[in-house]
């Protein structure tokens, strides 16, 4: 194996309540006539693009900008940094990938400003030999960086750690092997149903 393509949020970051907070604070300055969001709800109606996942819950873009809305949420987002951290055993994973020579990749639909000043506040930059990112904080897809990136690189030595559904049609794309943790933003029935290889705890996975 010579590269482990790590997702960022639910994957690297353990950051699914603070997104739900964030999410129902939301909710609640729009106005919309509905219920907080529960856990369980949002882990089987979140979805990529995030603009259909805003859809699922209400928002209607005749009413609201979703810019505006993204905005809002990003804004809350930021301000409860405090409640996330770094799933248990990433960091072992990315020591021992090091050691067996194995380059570390991070992928995310983030922006990659935003990206990487994360992992510097995070202290784990040095951990990544390449962070790839989007342009903006809108939350798209990754998937025209992640096929560029993967077009010079055999496919055999490549494999995708993600915890969405995305990651795997990601994955696919680069026509490489994925493996899904079931701890980050979607639930593990829906993995099941489409992924092979689907663990409930990154320290279980085998590269």
């Amino acid at each position: 194996m010579q590269y482990v393509i790590f997702d960022f949020n639910g994957t690297v970051l353990d950051d699914v309540a603070v997104a739900l907070k964030a999410e129902n604070y939301t909710i609640e300055h729009y106005g919309l006539d509905r219920q907080p969001l529960t856990m369980d709800e949002y882990l089987h109606i979140f979805t990529f693009p995030v603009k259909d996942y805003y859809e699922k819950v209400g928002f209607d873009w005749n009413k609201y900008s979703y810019e505006e809305v993204g905005r809002y949420w990003f804004d809350w987002y930021c301000a409860l940094k405090p409640e996330y951290r770094i799933y248990d055993g990433v960091i072992e994973l990315l020591e021992e990938n090091r050691k067996k020579g194995i380059k570390n990749i991070l992928l995310s639909a983030s922006s990659l400003v935003e990206l990487k000043k994360q992992l510097d506040e995070l202290g784990i930059a040095h951990y990544f030999d390449e962070v790839l990112g989007l342009g903006d904080i809108y939350a798209g897809s990754k998937e025209d960086i992640a096929v560029n990136w993967a077009k010079d690189k055999n496919k055999e030595e490549c494999v995708m750690l993600g915890d969405s559904l995305h990651d795997l049609d990601v994955a696919r794309a680069m026509g490489i092997r994925c493996i899904l943790i079931a701890k980050g933003h979607q639930a593990k029935d829906l993995l099941i149903k489409e992924c092979d290889e689907v663990v409930d705890d990154i320290r279980e996975v085998k590269i």
